[in-house]
């Protein structure tokens, strides 16, 4: 077989008078980032038999197989570009739904006769196993002296009727080829009509509508106008269409009208071709369409220049999305991070995780929420950083935790609530009746400490039972007085409730830490699910699983003063709460004593209220009054210190503030060879994404260089002038 013997002549027609932008587009393909960016090209569609082959025979001088019927059964795309060297690849593209590889072919030669045998040879690989037709796609690479850059896709027809070689499954193959060429919207789309049919009978106008809704980029090819009956109906119509008069197939870009070789004509020359061309379109009604709009010469010129307007208008939307889809890459690349083989590479990765450690979880800390991971005041909903916000502000999660923890201790952390001797008069736990109602942004938090509201008793009540074990617990104190211990014993039944409360904020703590400890891993890690998942299992859950014994050991050490200890408050502060309690006692008793002995100096409703009043019992032999005032006093007193305590000494000493050191650089650059692998080393899967996205990065980067000249330079024609934004 000789080398490439193409028709220099032919191609040469569809040369732009701005070649170099040609040029630039044929780079990036050859750079591949057509894998990621639409690039302009023709696409050839139509019915079957309606002339497809023969109209890209005409306009790149290579011979395609024409014989009636089903040409081909697979997408063809015919790739000619201008080189120094003379090339051909022949290569079967496999379908995005495929798992095979690219199957490549072994041609080291081509002349213009040559593509029907390629056909044919491709066809024997790629339907396999009886299949119709085949979603991969057959593409051929010509490289020469004196070619031009231009890609055309020959597509299967799309046809009617079905028989045993055109099944129903066949129709759906065709049909999403087509879907996937004609949807791209830098594609030039050719709809060739055959004048052999009438145009509404044609499916290929339909499927122009629904991938070109406004027929901006479709330009109509009329083929065969030489088998029309002379001064026909038909021939009428179709010298409309050709004119672009048809309302109903109007194209923003036209038709135009061609004449290619008949059947017995399949051995003339491309010359005896055109001539016959030329003749034809001097007879009859012919000559009325315009010569730009009719011959394969002014089609070639007309596809360069259209193809260069379409360049020119949407180059700068094609700048736009190399760009997107290079920053892409440059974000998951650094998100991968360098690649890691030896010690020092494995360290290196590790110090970096390590790093944004300790410094993003410093800051969450210390409330210090500038950096993107926290999401902003007003966070995109959809973006990464919605997904668990309030953990992503440690800080002021567990503040309003803690506020929860102390409004829950306040309401129900005593055994029983001591209800007031007389209504409106503040016997018994004074405080709770200052408790101030919950904020409603710290109701779903109260809302998960699920614990009993306190038994509700009478003073009567307790007082009598006081009375019993006050006589039953007598030691060698005066009469009329009564041993302390049995104050301190009710404070220890009242506060019973902390230890359980305590212990459940400390878990529900532990566990928002060990989210917000995940969450900012997984997203310094990114996609490395191998290296994440090693760190949380060799590192982060064996720190959360020496915290909570740690913690329940704290609590316990808070809790055994108030549960077994002796009571020690502090003497001024004691007494002074005492003395207020006790005032309040004494002046109901001063007032009542005033009713009974001094009425005259009381207003008469004075006197009706004062009624009311239930007398202090005076039969008490112990003064148990005075024992549940200093139990309650202590209570007081106590359950201020317990629930600082729990929050400093406990959660922020034994917790929070080793947050950052849950791993850091420290910990890295201590570690043996054998550790750094465990957690570092890459997966297969992730050396391979690298390899890819450098790739495609490489590709993107040297067509963005390609296109990078014509940002500020002035287009030719209508195109508008590209600015770098």
């Amino acid at each position: 077989m000789g080398g490439i013997s193409l028709d220099s002549a032919a191609l040469g027609q569809l040369q732009a008078e701005q070649k170099e932008l040609l040029d630039t587009i044929d780079d990036l393909r050859k750079h591949g980032v057509d894998r990621f960016v639409d690039l302009p090209q023709i696409i050839v569609v139509g019915d079957q038999s309606s002339g497809k082959s023969s109209v890209l025979e005409a306009i790149s001088r290579v011979r395609f197989p024409v014989k009636d019927g089903l040409c081909t059964r697979f997408a063809t795309e015919l790739v000619l570009r201008a080189d120094a060297r003379t090339k051909v690849d022949v290569t079967i593209q496999p379908s995005p739904s495929s798992n095979r590889e690219v199957l490549p072919f072994t041609e080291t030669g081509f002349d213009k006769e040559e593509l029907p045998r390629i056909i044919e040879d491709a066809k024997r690989k790629m339907l396999v196993d009886g299949a119709g037709f085949s979603e991969d796609v057959l593409r051929i690479e010509i490289r020469g002296p004196d070619l031009t850059q231009l890609t055309l896709v020959d597509l299967p027809g799309f046809y009617h009727s079905e028989d045993e070689n055109q099944s129903a499954a066949g129709r759906q193959v065709v049909d999403r080829l087509a879907e996937r060429y004609m949807s791209k919207k830098n594609s030039i789309i050719l709809a060739i009509v055959s004048a052999r049919n009438q145009v509404i009978l044609q499916k290929v106008l339909s499927k122009v509508k629904e991938h070109d809704k406004n027929t901006e980029r479709t330009l109509g090819i009329i083929t065969k106008p030489d088998l029309l009956a002379p001064g026909s109906q038909d021939e009428e119509s179709f010298i409309r269409l050709a004119k672009n008069l048809d309302n109903s197939h109007k194209l923003s870009l036209g038709w135009h009208v061609l004449r290619n070789r008949a059947e017995n004509e399949r051995v003339s020359t491309d010359e005896v071709r055109d001539e016959s061309e030329r003749r034809f379109f001097t007879l009859g009604p012919w000559p009325s369409i315009p010569p730009r709009n009719r011959g394969i010469g002014a089609l070639r010129h007309k596809l360069s220049k259209t193809l260069l307007d379409h360049i020119k208008t949407n180059l700068h939307g094609l700048i736009q999305g190399i760009e997107e889809n290079l920053n892409d890459r440059l974000t998951r690349l650094k998100r991968l991070g360098s690649p890691r083989f030896t010690h020092d590479e494995l360290r290196s990765y590790l110090d970096h995780i390590a790093s944004e450690f300790e410094r993003l979880s410093r800051d969450a800390v210390e409330g210090n929420y500038g950096d993107k991971f926290f999401g902003g005041l007003y966070p995109d909903i959809s973006s990464p950083h919605a997904r668990n916000g309030r953990v992503r502000k440690l800080r002021g999660l567990i503040r309003d935790l803690n506020r929860s923890f102390a409004y829950v201790l306040a309401t129900k952390g005593s055994s029983c609530t001591i209800l007031p001797r007389n209504p409106g008069q503040g016997a018994g736990n004074d405080d709770a009746e200052q408790i101030p109602n919950v904020p409603q942004y710290l109701q779903v938090f109260v809302d998960q400490y699920k614990f009993d509201e306190p038994l509700k008793v009478t003073a009567e009540s307790i007082s009598a039972d006081l009375e019993m074990f006050s006589s039953e617990n007598q030691g060698n104190e005066f009469p009329g007085t009564s041993n302390d211990r049995i104050a301190v014993q009710l404070f220890q039944y009242q506060s019973r409730p902390w230890e359980t409360i305590a212990h459940f904020h400390l878990r529900v703590v532990l566990d928002t830490t060990k989210a917000f400890v995940e969450l900012l891993l997984e997203d310094i890690i990114g996609s490395d699910s191998r290296t994440l998942s090693a760190i949380l299992r060799e590192v982060v859950h064996p720190f959360f699983d020496r915290k909570e014994p740690e913690l329940d050991n704290k609590l316990q050490e808070l809790l055994r003063h108030y549960k077994s200890g002796y009571p020690q408050p502090l003497d001024v502060d004691f007494r002074s709460s005492l003395a207020n309690r006790r005032r309040r006692n004494l002046t109901d008793e001063a007032l009542q004593y005033l009713a009974a002995n001094r009425p005259d100096i009381l207003t008469d409703a004075a006197r009706e209220e004062l009624s009311k009043l239930q007398p202090a019992i005076a039969t008490s032999g112990f003064g148990v009054e005075g024992l549940i005032d200093k139990a309650e006093t202590y209570y007081e007193m106590s359950l201020r210190t317990f629930t600082d305590n729990v929050i400093i000494l406990a959660i922020e000493n034994c917790l929070v503030r080793d947050l950052p050191n849950v791993f850091t650089t420290r910990v890295v650059n201590r570690m043996q060879r054998s550790e750094l692998e465990r957690l570092a080393s890459e997966s297969p899967d992730i050396q391979q994404e690298r390899i890819e996205l450098q790739a495609e990065h490489d590709s993107l980067k040297k067509g963005l260089a390609a296109c990078n000249k014509y940002r500020d330079r002035p287009m030719t024609g209508n195109a508008p002038r590209i600015v770098h934004n």
